[in-house]
């Protein structure tokens, strides 16, 4: 065959070739999403691995419980949202009394202003107190968590000369303060705070939270756990956290007012996934009574829920975990929260 007939039958039988490879990649497509319409599609099993068996619910503190109440969802979904099929559960291990601990709440009690060369502790279980006239001082020797309170209702002057807090200045302080007395956990560090501006009046013994801080004489700093995988972490009295410094400022110095840090360090390496109640079920908990109120300013029973999502629980008293929780946010500054874990890996 010569040259120019292989030519004339490849233009021939061109079009033909090419249109067989078409009609065959048609036919390929079409079986393969046949096959896909009828062949169900693959379940994927609900991951968990409740390492810590059954455990115990969340201990709130001050809360009370949601029964007495009408509530209604009044959120953008309309309905009650479920957040996820499972999440973590963290192990949160018991402190022991630490080796050197009285050399670490002297150095806190001398920071705050004790004379210690007075002024002793007294040991009462795992809780040293420092006392005298104007303040004092509860650290827990396991742990090193205080509670510190100066009676600055008894002072007046304390509130002369005090200069308009600012906010970044405010957290510097307040972090700093934490890292002299020992007490200012890496998890605190890398988490959020907030900024509350108060004016106090001396003389009316009156204390008014402000929106700026402008005709601030007093600044607190709340210090909260970084969020946990895009999941918030909440704390006993939502608004406030149980991590915090107030203070009062000067133009060179500080005074520290109130300061507090309850904080339980969590495990990296004990860490449990644990089936959580649908939306609906939660929900359904909070009517029955089964809910705990955090806030609720409103005169009224009937409660409008307007925001619901998942968060983790932080306490402020020693439990095993930092479990997660719904939150029911309403009208009023009303909150409360539900219990996550499936009821049935609850021990009571």
């Amino acid at each position: 065959m010569t040259l120019t007939e292989v030519s004339f039958y490849s233009r021939k039988f061109a079009p033909f070739v090419l249109l067989f490879f078409l009609i065959l990649l048609i036919f390929y497509y079409l079986i393969r999403v046949l096959l896909l319409t009828i062949t169900p599609p693959q379940q994927v099993g609900l991951f968990t691995d409740p390492i810590f068996g059954k455990i115990k619910k969340p201990v709130i503190t001050d809360a009370k419980p949601s029964s007495d109440l009408k509530f209604k969802i009044d959120t953008i979904e309309g309905r009650p949202i479920t957040a996820s099929e499972s999440a973590k559960v963290f192990f949160l291990p018991s402190a022991t009394t630490r080796f050197g601990y009285r050399e670490r709440i002297y150095l806190i009690a001398k920071t705050l202003g004790f004379d210690t060369e007075i002024v002793k502790h007294k040991l009462e279980g795992k809780e040293a107190t420092f006392q005298d006239a104007t303040q004092s001082l509860k650290i827990d020797i396991t742990n090193l968590n205080f509670t510190y309170e100066y009676r600055f209702e008894n002072d007046p002057q304390v509130f002369q000369n005090t200069v308009y807090p600012q906010k970044k200045d405010s957290e510097d302080k307040a972090a700093e303060f934490l890292r002299t007395v020992g007490r200012y956990p890496e998890e605190l560090a890398q988490g959020k705070s907030n900024v509350v501006f108060i004016s106090y009046n001396p003389e009316a013994k009156q204390m008014k939270i402000l929106t700026s801080n402008a005709n601030a004489n007093m600044v607190e700093i709340d210090f909260y756990r970084p969020d946990q995988e895009q999941i918030p972490v909440v704390v006993p009295k939502y608004f406030n956290s149980q991590n915090y410094v107030m203070m009062v400022v000067y133009a060179e110095s500080i005074k520290i007012l109130k300061a507090q840090i309850k904080f339980y360090e969590k495990s990296d390496s004990q860490i449990g996934v644990y089936p959580i109640k649908t939306g609906e079920v939660a929900w359904e908990a909070l009517n029955s009574g089964k809910g705990f109120i955090i806030q609720n300013e409103s005169n009224s029973q009937d409660i409008r829920i307007k925001k619901m999502f998942l968060g983790y629980y932080d306490p402020d008293t020693y439990q095993e975990y930092m479990q997660p929780v719904y939150v029911f946010l309403g009208d009023n500054n009303f909150v409360a929260y539900v219990a996550a874990v499936t009821d049935d890996y609850f021990t009571e």
